[in-house]
């Protein structure tokens, strides 16, 4: 009998620090605790809730909540956590990791037994006061939470747009950049999102290019004007096929690294951010280069190497920025071992790249100039 109370007692505990843990977000440690509660007591209730809610992914969720019910088939919480993961449409799986069934459990500041009931508006049957969710035919009952999620979902899918994201990852902001994209996840919008960011950067260089010209000779000869244009599509074709090749490969070595850490989001998700990223970036270096080209030629005293170099600096940062938050949004990660990483793998590149401009046959180092050309540099005309 002595054994039996040391062993309530040690789950007591147990569950005690792992919702402390979870209250306060340290979702692993709470994990640990919870599960080490439930393996010493399998039937309880109260540790198969609270782990629902710091477990990873929908489906673990969904088997926690239901091991609730078989414990106790008339707990609201889990019935309502049930129904709010079966209405989630695809992509839309990570508004699961909120738990929103667990909203105003065991908070002292209103007892949940003070509650007033409510009714559903659509088959008006009795729920708790703390329920968001009707428990008999899955109605929203408040107007915020699960309904208003479920209308911004639904927005997002009707009004795709890319000016979104450039405007995220503008402003480093993953939320606005890329979270909402999860659910247009598809092979051919990488491709046009890719395509969309290229002819952003030819078109700054092409007006860049245009400008230089203009404010050098002070007119544009229609000649000059022809081979620009023609330009323009060599330099964009050239363009989109490394972006093309460098996000198969870019997608590949972060799908490694977020593999490695525990990442569980699926190749389509994976590599469509990856090219919402990609895309970004190639449209926000078509601002900067004509920063740089302004600045060059406004500023006659600063030296063309410095603007480059730090041009080239701000241009790595960004990239490697970009790439962490793509990954850590799409796989949910919050490790350091990412980051350095990508970090990593990204001055290996430069650096190879680099070093075989530097060693090349003129043949080859032509080519390898090309691509630095088509990002950074004016148009030949």
């Amino acid at each position: 009998m002595k054994k039996k109370k040391t062993d309530q007692e040690a789950v007591l505990e147990l569950i005690e620090r792992g919702v402390a843990a979870a209250r306060a977000e340290r979702l692993e440690e709470a994990e640990e605790c919870l599960r080490q509660a439930v393996a010493l007591d399998p039937d309880n209730e109260r540790a198969w809730l609270w782990l629902s809610t710091v477990v990873e992914g929908a489906e673990a969720q969904r088997e926690c909540l239901q091991q609730v019910l078989k414990i106790n088939p008339s707990n609201t919480f889990a019935r309502t956590g049930l129904a709010f993961l079966s209405h989630l449409r695809e992509g839309y799986e990570y508004l699961a990791a909120r738990a929103p069934w667990m909203a105003g459990v065991e908070d002292s500041r209103t007892p949940l037994a003070h509650m007033p009931p409510q009714r559903c508006s659509r088959c008006r049957s009795r729920n708790p006061g703390w329920a968001y969710i009707c428990n008999r035919c899955g109605a929203p009952l408040y107007p915020t939470d699960v309904k208003e999620i479920t209308r911004e979902s639904g927005h997002g899918v009707r009004r795709p747009s890319l000016a979104r994201p450039w405007v995220g990852a503008a402003i480093l902001d993953p939320e606005l950049a890329f979270a909402p994209e999860i659910a247009l996840a598809s092979s051919f919008r990488a491709v046009l999102s890719i395509a969309l960011g290229a002819i952003a950067l030819t078109l700054a260089r092409w007006i860049g290019t245009l400008g230089l010209i203009f404010m050098g000779t002070g007119s544009l000869p229609y000649t000059i004007f022809q081979q620009l244009v023609m330009t323009f599509a060599r330099d964009l074709v050239s363009l989109l096929a490394g972006a093309l090749i460098g996000w198969l490969g870019l997608g590949a070595i972060t799908q490694h690294i977020a593999r490695s850490c525990g990442g569980l989001a699926s190749s389509r998700v994976h590599y469509y951010l990856i090219a919402v990223a990609i895309s970004s970036w190639l449209s926000i270096t078509g601002v900067l280069i004509l920063m740089g080209w302004g600045i060059v030629h406004l500023v006659p005293r600063v030296p063309r190497a410095w603007v480059i170099a730090g041009i080239g600096g701000a241009l790595f940062l960004y990239a490697a920025l970009l790439l962490v938050q793509a990954v850590r949004t799409a796989h949910r990660l919050h490790s350091l071992k990412e980051p350095l990483s990508i970090g990593l793998i990204l001055l290996g590149i430069i650096g190879l790249y680099a070093g075989l401009i530097a060693v090349a046959p003129a043949g080859l180092r032509e080519t390898l100039m090309g691509l630095l050309r088509v990002l950074v540099l004016p148009m030949e005309v």
